[in-house]
């Protein structure tokens, strides 16, 4: 997987929830594409042309308008437990609250692994 694809799995497991739910605000086209990226992701398949398309550019910096454009994107927090990509996919940290759930990949649905 090169570097970008790397980058784009990342952020798109990183806002999945919020993407979701944009998407089914949308049109029913937007909740299918989202459905197929997820499966390309699953399947660790390349995301960056299909995010193009449901983003409506032409896949250069989807990485950075996915992160930057949803809901919920923004500053993290100061880290105490962190936790990564359970197979090492991508590169996406996750810190969750004090006594809180262990967090879980937004594409495979598999709990993190401790960092």
């Amino acid at each position: 997987m090169d570097s970008a694809e790397r980058l784009a799995l990342t952020v798109l497991c990183g806002e999945l929830p919020e993407l979701r739910a944009e998407c089914a605000r949308q049109s029913e086209r937007h909740q299918r594409l989202l459905g197929a990226i997820e499966a390309a992701a699953r399947a660790r398949q390349p995301i960056i042309p299909m995010l193009g398309q449901l983003l409506g550019s032409d896949g250069s910096g989807v990485p950075r308008t996915l992160g930057s454009a949803l809901p919920g994107s923004g500053p993290g927090r100061a880290h105490e437990e962190a936790f990564s990509c359970p197979d090492g996919a991508c590169d996406r940290v996750e810190v969750p609250l004090p006594g809180g759930p262990i967090p879980v990949c937004g594409v495979t649905s598999a709990p993190m692994r401790p960092r």
